[in-house]
């Protein structure tokens, strides 16, 4: 049982610190949290953080910066002249360094709070919450504030191509935040999104996720309405995407219960903001939209997926509500180069185009597997795919993922390894589903081993193939892997 020590209620204000104060990070490397650490060390306060190794796109980043870095968790991490220690997810109540604090007394918070308190409180918030698409859309929104010249705070939980940062503490009114449903910490079993408090909600989707914490989506539903709840009653506003079913049958309650403004999007009839014709024009897609107030205009983005165009609406209404011009957001949007790992450029022959995606839940699979198809029509898509997230390792989502993966041409799938907390539960058979592709027509083979699907793409790789690598981990570092191996390959020397 969790000590009454550790309580949401008790955790210390990052205000109440004098200047200087010495602050530690227990899981420093973390995209959020080494980002913070290292904001907070160039604010003047004297930063630690632990991990068990510092690992990219964090690690330079940490080695850089003034941070003191601790390899490894250990007690001895943390000593009595420490002022507040930030616990971060990675860590249980049994942990070394969370038992040390707690036997010397020491005043904690968690990374929510702290996120608050940095970059969201005294701005106008801007959250973008969803099962999908939450980081591109929170990147999209940053990116477009800050090349109008609105100088952003912001964070995202991904890498943004042409951003320098991906958590910025601007000096502009506005912060833009991903907002995330999984929990906050090992005693605050909450989402995170619950500390802060937006003035414009964005939801892009909502669907039953993250098994570990919700038994099912009722439970998730209401986490939503409690964000709801906390949206200012003042100046709030809803963004919701109308496509997705749970949305569009929970629209009808919420707008009656919630005194709040709700903007609508999608290709549905009955959206605000309508998407009424998309295409590809050059290199780029592009989309139609027609307003409830009967104007249309045409926006563009260089990254596919009809669902990144609708990401894409949702920032642009955002941009409105905050009084950018319109044709300042879609010239903005124009330019915007994506997030690493989602539907990320990673080698380029003649012969073969190698993308990796951070798809793991079986709609985003299906999505990305379909925008890549329609990106790249002349192109063989070879999917492979690894069940790495709690959620995807159980067998409950095992034929959705058939379906979702029956528009790519081969699909190679990686068995899903049991860990502690699967338990005595069935887990996601590859096998299986890669039997039932078959019989639905799709050539698909199951593995258990990351090093024999590489071999097999080597060897099956033609002329005009694509390989998508879908994983939320890192897939036994099969894409750089592979890369490696194709860059060797005499069949690719001519690599671009």
């Amino acid at each position: 049982m969790t000590s009454t020590y550790f309580h949401v209620d008790k955790i210390t204000s990052l205000a109440s610190m004098a200047q200087g104060a010495r602050i530690h990070f227990i899981g420093v490397c973390g995209v959020a949290m080494a980002q913070l650490a290292v904001l907070l060390s160039e604010r003047g306060y004297r930063v630690s953080g632990s991990d068990r190794d510092f690992y990219e796109p964090m690690g330079s980043l940490l080695r850089s910066s003034a941070v003191e870095l601790y390899r490894g968790y250990s007690e001895k991490n943390i000593s009595r002249d420490i002022d507040l220690v930030v616990i971060g997810n990675v860590a249980a109540a049994t942990h070394p360094e969370v038992e040390a604090l707690k036997a010397l007394e020491l005043n904690y918070t968690i990374l929510p709070a702290l996120l608050y308190e940095s970059i969201i409180d005294g701005r106008q918030s801007f959250v973008i919450a969803g099962t999908h698409g939450k980081s591109t859309t929170t990147a999209m929104l940053a990116w477009a504030f800050e090349k109008t010249g609105l100088k952003p705070s912001y964070f995202v939980g991904g890498i943004v191509n042409g951003l320098s940062k991906s958590l910025n503490m601007g000096s502009g009114p506005y912060s833009v935040v991903e907002g995330d449903e999984y929990d906050s910490a090992f005693f605050a079993k909450i989402p995170k999104f619950h500390f802060y408090k937006p003035d414009v909600l964005i939801i892009t989707s909502l669907e039953f996720d993250h098994i570990d914490i919700y038994q099912n989506l009722e439970q998730i539903i209401s986490q939503f309405e409690i964000l709801l709840e906390s949206v200012s009653k003042r100046t709030g506003r809803v963004i919701l995407c109308l496509d997705d079913q749970n949305l569009c049958r929970l629209y009808k309650t919420w707008k009656k219960r919630y005194p709040l403004k709700f903007t609508t999007y999608g290709e549905s009839p009955g959206a605000d903001y309508r998407l009424i014709q998309a295409g590809r024009r050059d290199q780029n897609q592009f989309a139609r939209v027609r307003t409830d107030a009967g104007e249309e205009f045409e926006y563009q983005l260089t990254i596919p997926g009809r669902y990144n165009l609708k990401n894409a609406l949702s920032a642009l209404i955002a941009l409105e509500e905050a009084g950018v011009e319109r044709s300042s957001g879609v010239s903005a949007l124009a330019q915007f180069r994506g997030v690493k790992r989602r539907q990320e450029l990673k080698y380029v022959s003649d012969r073969i185009i190698v993308i990796e995606d951070f798809a793991h839940h079986p709609t985003a699979v299906r999505e990305t597997v379909r925008a890549i198809k329609e990106a790249y029509p002349d192109r063989r898509v070879v999917a492979v795919f690894e069940p790495r997230s709690t959620t995807s390792r159980r067998k409950i989502f095992e034929d959705d993922y058939v379906k979702s993966l029956l528009e790519a041409d081969i699909v190679l799938l990686k068995e899903a390894e049991r860990k502690p907390i699967d338990k005595d539960l069935e887990l996601f058979s590859a096998a299986d589903v890669a039997e039932k592709l078959t019989f639905r027509g799709v050539s698909a083979e199951a593995y258990r081993d990351t090093e024999e699907i590489k071999e097999n793409i080597i060897n099956i790789a033609g002329e005009r193939d694509l390989v998508l690598i879908m994983s939320n981990g890192s897939f036994d570092n099969l894409t750089d892997s592979l890369v490696n191996a194709l860059k060797a390959s005499p069949a690719d020397q001519d690599q671009k």
